[in-house]
């Protein structure tokens, strides 16, 4: 096995205010609540990042392959019940993923969707933390309009 290569870095620090922290990537820097805050909490933050990578590597990969995908929507629920006994390890019980794509056949958007559940990272760990996670597929070969 190859020397590990860091992939990703990044920081969050208190603020002095009680569940609320300033995150930084880079030179970007945001605010991220605990539950029940008014900025986005770090689970959203956690599922924003599943969400952009799906936009992010199947418009890349289509390009690359010029299969003619117009625009993608891409959002992502987890959910979890508080009441249950997770033992020492607390997961999320079921994610549900929902792809839309347009200008692409549904043959397409199959395929680019197969790459990115095998090669983004960020949905990997998702998928084999949570059995219960399931992606759903909508493709329009016509515009977006």
């Amino acid at each position: 096995m190859g020397e590990l290569k860091l992939a990703y870095k990044a920081r969050s620090y208190s603020t002095g205010t009680l569940g609320r922290a300033i995150c930084s990537a880079r030179t970007h820097h945001f605010v991220a609540d605990d539950l029940g805050g008014e900025e986005v909490g770090a689970g959203e933050l956690f599922f924003s990042g599943v969400a952009a990578c799906a936009v992010n590597m199947v418009e890349r990969i289509a390009a690359a392959d010029e299969t003619p995908l117009e625009w993608m929507d891409v959002s992502v629920e987890a959910y979890r019940d508080p009441d249950k006994d997770h033992g020492d390890l607390t997961l999320y019980d079921s994610v549900r993923v929902r792809i839309e794509m347009w200008g692409v056949s549904n043959d397409d958007a199959e395929v680019l969707t197969g790459f990115w559940k095998a090669r983004c990272p960020l949905y990997g760990t998702v998928a084999a933390a949570t059995p219960d996670t399931t992606v759903s597929l909508v493709s329009h070969t016509g515009s977006r309009g």
